[in-house]
């Protein structure tokens, strides 16, 4: 069944600049605006307002070219342990496995943010560490990860995470 479709005015400028950033992508322009459009109502349907979303992204972003980053308070303050990082990891990716969210991107943000982790094809590889903290939130990504239900196989110091295998 065929969809309806509706034109929109984009401004020239926008609709060039657009082009490139999903050639870039290696997408065409229509599949690079659904996939914006969709997150855009995915987040308002969340009940916030994804202009504002795509700001803090942006600042983010920035604040993480100068060394920020999301953490736990206790991790800074040295009170939790292995144990209860791994089962709080656990619970955090069953709860974002209910929310809908994917928790690929959410192991890939706090992993990049912290310099924790390497990709290789689809594949995530949580790196050797040697300060605590970063050691104990290799942790916390492993235990996300596993509550989730996403593959992951230990080795040593270094873990590879595996993403949901794609029915066909």
């Amino acid at each position: 069944m065929r969809k309806s479709r509706k034109t929109i005015g984009i401004d020239a400028e926008y609709v060039e600049l657009l082009k490139n950033i999903a050639r870039k992508r290696g997408m065409s322009i229509a599949s690079y605006l659904r996939r914006l459009i969709d997150e855009a109502v995915k987040v308002e349907e969340l009940g916030y307002f994804a202009p504002r979303a795509l700001s803090e992204k942006k600042a983010e972003i920035l604040l993480s070219k100068l060394g920020f980053t999301y953490t736990i308070p206790d991790l800074l303050k040295n009170e939790i342990g292995d144990d209860e990082l791994l089962t709080r990891g656990l619970n955090m990716g069953r709860a974002l496995i209910e929310l809908g969210v994917d928790p690929v991107e959410v192991v890939e943000l706090i992993g990049i943010s912290n310099q924790l982790i390497a990709t290789q094809g689809e594949n995530i590889i949580i790196l050797p560490q040697h300060e605590d903290y970063k050691r104990k939130l290799s942790t916390l990504l492993k235990g996300i990860a596993k509550g989730a239900g996403l593959s992951v196989v230990e080795s040593g110091e270094v873990a590879i995470i595996q993403p949901f295998k794609k029915m066909v």
